[in-house]
């Protein structure tokens, strides 16, 4: 196994318990549409895709573009890795934030497929800054968990 398809397989199932962070915040009220359904309904009206998707095939599209995010995310991580704290979930924190910082201060308002923090809900940006930090400490702890690459 290469360390980007460790950091991959670690970056999809930490994917999974941030999922419920951003359910939760979706289940009490502040979140209302979770963003990674609101970024893939919005690319595909930017790419002009067709938007009467049934609901269960969109459903599964931004399921799987999330997982997607999440285990690219997580297969950059062992590039990375020195560069962090050395404690796991410190490292794991501070990628996490990291992740959110450069998705959604960075990439997605860039790319007009969600909002900057300054113009979305406090109590959306919360949630999501919430939910990448279980992100980046899931991320590492599976990391952590996960054969080393053969050969190191």
């Amino acid at each position: 196994m290469t360390k980007q398809l460790r950091g991959l397989l670690a970056g999809v199932a930490a994917t999974v318990p941030m999922t419920g962070v951003i359910a939760v915040g979706r289940a009490v009220g502040w979140l209302g549409t979770p963003p990674p359904e609101q970024i893939t309904a919005a690319a595909a009206a930017l790419a002009e895709v067709d938007d009467d998707l049934p609901p269960p095939v969109f459903d599964a599209t931004w399921v799987a573009a999330h997982l997607a995010y999440g285990g690219l995310c997580g297969a950059i991580y062992p590039s990375l890795r020195a560069l962090l704290p050395s404690s796991i979930p410190a490292a794991g924190l501070a990628y996490g934030l990291a992740v959110w910082g450069a998705s959604y201060v960075g990439l997605m308002p860039a790319l007009r497929l969600y909002p900057s923090p300054w113009r979305d809900r406090p109590s959306r940006t919360a949630v999501m800054v919430a939910a990448h930090a279980v992100f980046g400490i899931a991320l590492a702890e599976a990391h952590r968990l996960l054969p080393e690459p053969s050969g190191q």
